[in-house]
C-alpha cells in the first residue's frame, strides 16, 4: 500500500507527501516550515518518518521551507545537480547539509520505494519530476512543464496515481492581469501546462493504468478548480472514460486540507 497526499499545491506553494510502511518523502517544500509542520501534524505524520526531500527545481514556490525544515529535522535533499547549484547560490542549502545529486532516468531506492527522476521542460536550471514504484503500486509527480514531452509520457504510462499539472486556462491567461512577458513565459514550452494540454494526455494514461488523477499546480489568477476538472472530464469522456467508474479525478487543493489517499 502507498500513501499520497498533496499538502499544498498551486502558484503559492507546493508540497507532496508520498509514503509506504517504511516511511515517506516530501516532494518540494514550497511554503513556510511552520505550515508544513502543521499539515504533517494534522495528518498524524511524524516528521522523523520523512526520509528525504525531493526537490523538483529551485523556484520559491517549491523550496520556501527547505532551509528551515532541513535544519530542524536533518532531512537529506535530493535534486538535480543544476538545482542543487542554484539552491546553494541562493542560500537555500549549505555545505554541511546532506545533499545528493540525482540524474534523470537513474533509479534510486528509499525504503521500499524505487524512485525514478525524469526531466521536465521548465525555465530553471534542470527541473525534474519523479516516479515512485513499489512491488504493487506506482505514482508520479509531474508539474512545472511547458508541454508533455514524449519522454515524460513514457514515464507516466503505467502509473496508477498521477499528480499532474493543470496550471491555467489559456483564455483566462490572455485576458488576465499578468504583463505580456509573463503570459508569454507561461504559455511557452518552458512554462506551465494548460488545462487543455493536461487533459489531452489523460485518456492515454488512463488506458495505460491510471486510476487516480490529481490535477495540480493550478494558477490562482488564471484558472479555477471547476474549469480544470471540467476540461479533464470532457477529454476523458470523448474517449469513453467515465470519471467515478473508470477512474477517480480531483483537484489538488492549495491550502493543505486534502486527506491522505491510500491505494
Amino acid at each position: 500500500m502507498m500513501r499520497y497526499c498533496s499538502l499544498f499545491s498551486g502558484s503559492s506553494g507546493n508540497c507532496t507527501y508520498i509514503a509506504t510502511k517504511d516511511g515517506g518523502v516530501l516532494v518540494d517544500v514550497g511554503v513556510s516550515a511552520k505550515r508544513i509542520r502543521q499539515a504533517l501534524d494534522e495528518r498524524g505524520i511524524n516528521p522523523c518518518s520523512i526520509k528525504a526531500v525531493l526537490v523538483t527545481h529551485e523556484h520559491t514556490d517549491h523550496v520556501a521551507g527547505l532551509r528551515v525544515l532541513c535544519k530542524q529535522f536533518g532531512w537529506p535533499v535530493l535534486a538535480s545537480e543544476g538545482t542543487l547549484d542554484a539552491l546553494a547560490q541562493s542560500g537555500c542549502v549549505t555545505e554541511n547539509q546532506r545533499l545528493y545529486a540525482v540524474t534523470e532516468g537513474r533509479t534510486l531506492g528509499i525504503g521500499d520505494m524505487k524512485i525514478t527522476p525524469f526531466a521536465t521542460p521548465h525555465d530553471c536550471r534542470a527541473s525534474l519530476g519523479y516516479r515512485f514504484d513499489t512491488a504493487e503500486r506506482s505514482l508520479a509527480v509531474a508539474t512545472d512543464m511547458g508541454y508533455v514531452m514524449p519522454e515524460v509520457l513514457d514515464v507516466l504510462r503505467g502509473c496508477q496515481l498521477l499528480h499532474i499539472e493543470s496550471n491555467h486556462d489559456p483564455v483566462m491567461l490572455h485576458n488576465g492581469p499578468y504583463p505580456y512577458p509573463l503570459k508569454k513565459r507561461i504559455l511557452g514550452d518552458l512554462g506551465h501546462l494548460s488545462n487543455d494540454a493536461c487533459a489531452a494526455v489523460l485518456p492515454e494514461l488512463v488506458h495505460s493504468g491510471a486510476t487516480r488523477i490529481a490535477l495540480a499546480h493550478l494558477s490562482q489568477h488564471n484558472n479555477t478548480p471547476q474549469l480544470a476538472e471540467r476540461t479533464a472530464r470532457d477529454a476523458l469522456a470523448t474517449q469513453g472514460i467515465a470519471v467515478g467508474l473508470d477512474c477517480l479525478l480531483w483537484v489538488a487543493e492549495p491550502c493543505g486540507t486534502q486527506p491522505i489517499t491510500y491505494f
